[in-house]
């Protein structure tokens, strides 16, 4: 049920590691918002150390970014492993800097294969921004890194939690991914219900066609009725 993202720009060369429906959102999510506060950072002089902060941040990041197209794989992991290094000092500050740190030193780590260490990123990322846009995102992500791992049940408590978000712009795409992983338990009848709970809260959705389509499958299947 996952689709390979093809390599095409700079970008996309490190949004090909992901999945569609199973890997994070963050990497897609991370390069708008980088060439748009990359720039504003390089431009606008702050005298505030929290700007400082993300200003520094968002450079070491978007540097990856602008020679990743000229890099092969062993240099691109080379060059993420290098970043995490230099945002280390950051990943323990408070604020917007903080935050920032350990969302994309989750994302290198999860381009390494380093789902544990992912994981410990966006546990950090969402303590430091509860009430932010980005904490369900990170929980997402974090989902997706327990799915890598294995630990399926643990998988489907995130997903659950990203979607319980509220005002979650993504909390469709969660409850399809919610309900794919109570189909790996063979929890049909939970499945069921995370897919209805699409079709009944995100009407004109494209993630409610799916839903609607693996209910008719797993009636189809005679696994609900």
């Amino acid at each position: 049920m996952s689709e390979k993202n093809e390599k095409t720009t700079a970008s996309s060369k490190i949004n090909g590691f992901l999945e569609k429906n199973r890997k994070p959102v963050l990497i897609t999510f991370v390069v708008l918002i980088v060439l748009v506060l990359g720039f504003v950072c390089f431009e606008i002089i702050t005298l505030t150390a929290s700007k400082k902060n993300l200003a520094a941040v968002e450079s070491y990041y978007y540097n990856l970014m602008a020679d990743s197209s000229s890099l092969d794989d062993a240099e691109l992991a080379k060059k993420s492993t290098e970043c995490i290094e230099n945002l280390a000092s950051y990943t323990k500050k408070g604020g917007i800097a903080g935050v920032r740190a350990n969302m994309l030193s989750a994302e290198l780590a999860y381009i390494l294969k380093d789902y544990d260490g992912a994981i410990t990123y966006y546990d950090a990322a969402i303590a430091k921004g509860k009430k932010s846009y980005t904490a369900p995102i990170c929980m997402y992500n974090k989902a997706s890194c327990l799915e890598e791992l294995g630990k399926t049940a643990e998988a489907v408590e995130a997903y659950r939690a990203a979607a319980e978000f509220k005002d979650f712009g993504m909390a469709a795409h969660a409850y399809f991914s919610l309900g794919r992983t109570l189909e790996a338990q063979a929890d049909f009848e939970g499945a069921a219900q995370a897919y209805q709970t699409i079709i009944d809260k995100f009407t004109d959705d494209e993630w409610g066609n799916l839903a609607h389509t693996r209910l008719i499958e797993l009636k189809s299947q005679g696994k609900i009725q």
